[in-house]
């Protein structure tokens, strides 16, 4: 009888270590700073303005991972599981590189087509320049120095394009050469309108 009992005593003891053991896991501590510099690393490529939304789905999908960090803090220390934690974390991890490398990849796509969008703009505005050399001086002398005054601005505005090109801006640089290429085609049919009433020949602007 005193046999079954210590035998009880070893066996109920054993599981309670059994139980300790398995249930104080400890938080996935290495995994979180990894995530977090995946995340940062993604930001770093220039995810905030080339890969919005997959950097959205990111940051919720950390977000998610710490939440379940924080759920498993609040259990009992042997009730304790981080695996579903880790798991996400890895995802995490994952997605950043992933996230990282096209927001990379849609930079540099960016980039040369804000470069093009500058050379199409430069294009534009010289042309207008070479119509204004063909404007009337006469009556409409008012009229004419006022598009003079465009020219200027549009020179100027090509030289803040350049500057936002180089400070790494390209959405911002393709948007304004974009704008300042119709305003450029805008000065150049003023231009000819008023060449064409001065009774000038119709001169050939580039588009």
């Amino acid at each position: 009888m005193k046999l079954n009992i210590r035998h009880g005593m070893t066996a109920g003891l054993t599981a309670i270590a059994m139980v300790a053991v398995t249930g104080c896991a400890q938080p996935p501590i290495e995994q979180l700073e990894a995530a977090q510099k995946a995340v940062d690393a993604a930001k770093a490529a220039g995810a905030t303005e080339y890969a919005k939304e997959d950097l959205a789905t990111l940051e919720q999908q950390f977000a998610l991972a710490k939440e379940e960090l924080a759920k498993q803090e609040t259990a009992l220390s042997v009730f304790r599981s981080y695996a579903e934690a880790d798991k996400l974390l890895l995802k995490v991890v994952e997605s950043g590189a992933a996230i990282a490398t096209k927001a990379t990849q849609n930079k540099e796509a960016a980039q040369a087509a804000a470069k093009e969008r500058e050379k199409e703009a430069q294009q534009v505005v010289a042309s207008a320049k070479e119509l204004m050399a063909e404007a009337p001086t006469g009556k409409d002398k008012a009229a004419v120095e006022a598009l003079k005054e465009d020219i200027s601005g549009l020179e100027a505005n090509l030289s803040a394009v350049h500057q936002l090109i180089e400070k790494g801006d390209y959405l911002g640089a393709d948007a304004q050469a974009k704008a300042l290429k119709e305003k450029a085609s805008a000065v150049s049919g003023e231009i000819q309108k008023a060449i064409e009433k001065a009774g000038g020949k119709k001169v050939k602007a580039h588009a």
